[in-house]
């Protein structure tokens, strides 16, 4: 089973930071505790949105996530996209212009550690998943390991 739990935020256009409605992000919070607590996993975009330019790395990263998964005692495991930008791309000017077919999916290994703070947890996201956000190449193993293990 899979759902969906929205969050209003305001059109203030791509790039450009996330204005969220406060009472449906209050809400967005319940039902996210309340799916945590029925065994759904829940997925987040930490950046909130489409990047305009994922090459030059992840748009700011929210502890939200984090937070989550803190209160929730359950665990994070990162997915990292590559190449959305190439079917929906966030810039208005290119839009739904399709300009590649190419998209790479990573789902890396779970994370064992445990993050002591947001800014840990967001390091630890820039270094991961911006890295293959930007490129569509991975960390060495050695280098997953230090980030998530």
């Amino acid at each position: 089973m899979a759902g969906f739990i929205p969050i209003d935020m305001a059109a203030n256009g791509s790039g450009n930071p996330n204005e969220y409605n406060r009472a449906s992000f209050k809400n967005m919070l319940k039902e996210t505790k309340l799916a945590i607590n029925e065994g759904f996993d829940i997925f987040i975009l930490p950046e909130g949105q489409l990047n305009p330019a994922p090459e030059a790395g992840l748009q700011p990263v929210f502890g939200s996530p984090f937070a989550i998964a803190k209160s929730s005692k359950r665990p994070i495991q990162m997915i990292g996209l590559f190449g959305c930008h190439h079917l929906w791309h966030a810039d208005e000017e290119t839009g739904m212009k399709v300009v590649g077919r190419d998209v790479k999916v990573k789902v890396f290994p779970p994370c064992t550690k445990e993050f002591e703070s947001a800014e840990e947890f967001i390091d630890a996201f820039n270094a991961v998943v911006g890295t293959f956000g930007a490129s569509g190449q991975e960390l060495s193993s050695e280098e997953l390991d230090r980030w998530l293990t």
